[in-house]
């Protein structure tokens, strides 16, 4: 049975763990209200962006790249993984390594395709790395993301995708659903993928007649906006799932903490009472030793 120094070491050091847990669940509830604030912000471009999807849909598009299928055979796929730079969020980031096996899986029973990795964050590269690796470097993750974020995925990803090195471009990351729940969706970004954003309602907008610009420049920068536009709202999103993740995680830290360092008060006052019983056993047996 341990002493008494070795108990109350430990529940100073639960006390420690204790503080540790509450702080960092303040700090991200702190970030989480600030990043909820900021996911209906790109709405604005969203519904005006959407009033130019008819564009898109034209029949003079119809042979382009962007809007043709991509091959049944030996396809060559990037996926955009996007998850945390940090731990300590419970199952946010193995959520996401999960939908990236269920990915190749799927991908492998439907037919042989050629698929590449382009990481958004370390944790996921850090749990997959070794069976699916990184496509060059792991970009960062932020916790409050801009535009320049996403700009910088998105420029790479449709540099590639034009110079043909890619025939498909898929993107899995969280969904941020509310304060307990995250969804991991994957959704197809290129060729004609549905944006994975916030269904939004189109402002009717008049085009101009004065200047028709190239058919391939206009629907390569429409896709290139709504790649953006996605990648944007998948980074708002994860960065937001990851601080609730947290603040969940933190709080059954804490609680978990609390329950072990009640049973470990109960231990403790047992084993005081065990030295104090064994002190008065022996006090009595040398009162009558001497008797």
């Amino acid at each position: 049975m341990p002493s008494l120094r070795e108990y109350n070491e430990r529940l100073a050091a639960m006390a420690g763990m204790r503080r540790v847990t509450g702080t960092m669940k303040l700090v991200a509830a702190s970030h989480l209200h600030r990043v909820q604030a900021e996911l209906s912000k790109p709405d604005p471009f969203a519904r005006s962006l959407a009033a130019l999807a008819s564009l898109v849909l034209q029949p003079r598009f119809a042979k382009h790249r962007l809007r043709l299928p991509p091959p049944e055979q030996n396809s060559r796929i990037l996926v955009v993984v996007i998850s945390s730079d940090r731990g300590l969020c419970g199952g946010f980031n193995g959520a996401v390594a999960r939908a990236v096996k269920v990915f190749h899986e799927e991908q492998a029973a439907r037919r042989p395709a050629k698929i590449d990795h382009l990481y958004v964050g370390q944790k996921a590269y850090s749990m997959l790395k070794e069976t699916y690796p990184a496509l060059g470097h792991v970009l960062p993750s932020s916790t409050h993301p801009d535009v320049r974020d996403s700009d910088r995925v998105a420029k790479r990803i449709m540099r590639l995708f034009h110079w043909g090195f890619y025939d498909e471009v898929w993107l899995i990351s969280n969904h941020f659903v509310n304060s307990m729940t995250n969804d991991c969706r994957t959704e197809r970004l290129l060729p004609a993928g549905k944006p994975p954003v916030p269904a939004v309602q189109a402002e009717p907008m008049p085009l101009p007649r004065i200047i028709e610009p190239n058919d391939a420049y206009l629907l390569e920068n429409i896709s290139y906006l709504w790649m953006q536009l996605s990648i944007f709202y998948a980074m708002l999103h994860s960065a937001t799932g990851e601080l609730a993740a947290r603040v969940l995680a933190m709080d059954n830290s804490t609680m978990n903490l609390d329950a072990m360092e009640k049973e470990l008060r109960t231990q403790r006052n047992r084993a005081r009472q065990a030295a104090i019983t064994n002190e008065l056993t022996e006090i009595v047996s040398g009162a009558e030793a001497l008797n």
